[in-house]
């Protein structure tokens, strides 16, 4: 039985949370052709995300930095592989100029930088920046237009990761949902909650349970002051650092819960179907409405004002400087608690 779409190269080459929302489009169009050959390129390092989507996703890891050897060997594989198409969610301006090279006959993408209108032959506009959808929506959207298959026809479905093993808790002495999650860290594309504010919700829950932190090294200006002011609670176990990415996948899905702000691990955590609380900036392009954990037992606090910022915070400009202490301790525990009873 031959393919209806052929030899697809999906291209999403930025950060973990990116890749999560993007993901569920490949099974979405396997699911509508069976036969189709569906390739990823995903970044360096996130490989351990795409072999736990369910089913597999095929990938191969791209290193971004740049290097003329590197991107040689990328256009000998194009050439090998010969795709007939390939949407480009997200790269780096010598991703398209690689498809051109190699020909591929259709390349779709957003037409947003001035690489895709040189590049891709399938524009997509989007306005991503309006955040009237989610990401997850916006990108199955890109991917029905570069396809000509007309609106709603993939099937809208977020991912579900499911871990290789149970190393992590025989590794650390976790008991299934004997411990809750908090992960202070992020990127700082968008607002953070206040770290004394972590500091308190770490100590209240360590009355009941035991708290994991995760982090990278990246993370630590977060976590150093959280850490400080912990010095001494025997209830917190300290995992930054410490977790490969299969173990980190593990060590979230066994959760009782996971509170987290925008930031990769938070869509890790909901795909996985633990109890996930993600806390938001208001800010528009930081928005929930936007960048929400998606499942069944993820909920997003915002506080609750009408921000007059679209891409970045105005802060003392504001009138609602500082907001994200609107969203209390007692808020997040009192939602924790209310996901645990619905799981």
């Amino acid at each position: 039985m031959s393919s209806k779409l052929g030899k697809i190269l999906l291209v999403r080459l930025d950060r973990i949370g990116d890749l999560v929302l993007t993901l569920p489009v490949g099974e979405s169009l396997r699911k509508i052709d069976p036969e189709a050959e569906i390739r990823w390129w995903i970044p360096k390092g996130l490989g351990f995300v795409a072999s736990a989507s369910t089913p597999p996703s095929t990938y191969r890891e791209v290193d971004l930095r740049f290097n003329l050897g590197r991107v040689h060997a990328l256009l000998g594989e194009l050439r090998r592989d010969r795709p007939n198409l390939a949407i480009v969610f997200h790269a780096p301006w010598w991703v398209g100029l690689l498809l051109f090279m190699a020909r591929v006959p259709v390349r779709g993408g957003p037409r947003s930088q001035w690489h895709h209108f040189l590049f891709l032959n399938q524009g997509v506009r989007q306005k991503r920046s309006d955040a009237k959808s989610h990401e997850l929506e916006y990108n199955f959207q890109l991917a029905e237009k570069s396809l000509n298959l007309g609106p709603k026809r993939l099937q809208r479905s977020p991912l579900q990761l499911k871990p290789p093993s149970n190393e992590a808790m025989r590794l650390f002495g976790l008991e299934e949902r004997g411990y809750t999650v908090v992960h202070p860290g992020m990127g700082g594309s968008a607002l953070n909650w206040p770290l004394p504010m972590y500091v308190q919700l770490i100590s209240k829950l360590t009355e009941e349970t035991r708290v994991v932190i995760t982090g990278t090294k990246a993370d630590e200006p977060y976590l150093k002051p959280v850490r400080d002011k912990l010095a001494g609670n025997a209830r917190v176990t300290w995992l930054d650092g410490a977790l490969n990415g299969s173990e980190l996948i593990m060590t979230l899905k066994n959760a009782r819960a996971v509170v987290a702000p925008s930031t990769g691990v938070l869509h890790l955590a909901a795909s996985t179907g633990a109890p996930t609380v993600g806390l938001f900036s208001p800010v528009k392009v930081q928005a929930a409405t936007r960048w929400g954990p998606l499942g069944a037992h993820a909920k997003a606090l915002t506080p609750e004002v009408v921000c007059p910022a679209r891409f970045q915070c105005l802060g003392e400009k504001c009138a609602h400087f500082d907001c994200m202490r609107m969203v209390t301790v007692d808020q997040v525990l009192e939602t924790l608690s209310a996901l645990d009873q619905r799981r």
